[in-house]
């Protein structure tokens, strides 16, 4: 049984003192939440609360979660670190490819890659990337961060990204663990025939069953 803590918008100082607590408690490993901006005005529901509220995200701190799983593996031995989850399609691959790569080269295979959707429009509005096909611009991301970190000559030409053959050194030395997020029929499926897992938001134990 391996288990895993899960900590979001915390105050920064106590970032690193956590994680090693965490290591000493005998965790295996520490999931980070993503949150690129509050929006001050949206008209999308927050899908993890019972009414759609997301008041109690504004004015929490949130570090950037690749930047601070770099420095969670750095200032630990064995604690295994995971975004739940990264907001993938908003982001360019390669680069979150490299990111990836690099910090799971440094700390010897202590990253997993939790990504998926974000419910605001708004992310993608501030990131340049347009809303629509969100989902089948995050398949098409996965593939690229999985092919990419799988080492070798990669390519890719698909719908919204057209890479030509690149390689990124270092690349892990064992597959980086790509986690699917989200409750949705679409997530579910798409965790199924993209990913290595899923990870739950939160949910009753009848539907956790279900899903």
């Amino acid at each position: 049984m391996r288990f895993h803590f899960t900590e979001a918008a915390g105050d920064p100082a106590h970032w690193l003192p956590l994680a090693r607590a965490v290591e000493d408690a005998g965790f295996t490993g520490i999931c980070l939440a993503d949150s690129l901006a509050y929006p001050s005005e949206s008209d999308a529901k927050y899908p993890y609360t019972d009414d759609g509220n997301r008041e109690f995200l504004r004015g929490k701190a949130f570090i950037e979660p690749l930047v601070l799983a770099a420095a969670l593996t750095a200032a630990t031995t064995r604690l295994h670190v995971t975004p739940f989850v990264l907001k993938l399609p908003v982001r360019p691959p390669v680069l979150v490819a490299k990111q990836a790569a690099s910090i799971a080269a440094l700390s010897g295979n202590r990253l997993s890659l939790g990504v998926g959707i974000s419910p605001w429009p708004q992310d993608f509005t501030m990131m340049g990337v347009p809303f629509p096909h969100r989902g089948r611009r995050l398949d098409e991301c996965i593939d690229i961060v999985r092919g990419l970190c799988g080492g070798g000559p990669f390519q890719h030409h698909g719908e919204f990204y057209d890479i030509p053959e690149i390689e990124i050194n270092p690349v892990p030395t064992q597959p980086l663990p790509i986690l699917l997020g989200g409750h949705s029929d679409a997530a579910l499926r798409r965790s199924v025939v993209r990913g290595d897992g899923w990870m739950s938001a939160g949910a009753s134990p009848a539907d956790l069953d279900t899903m």
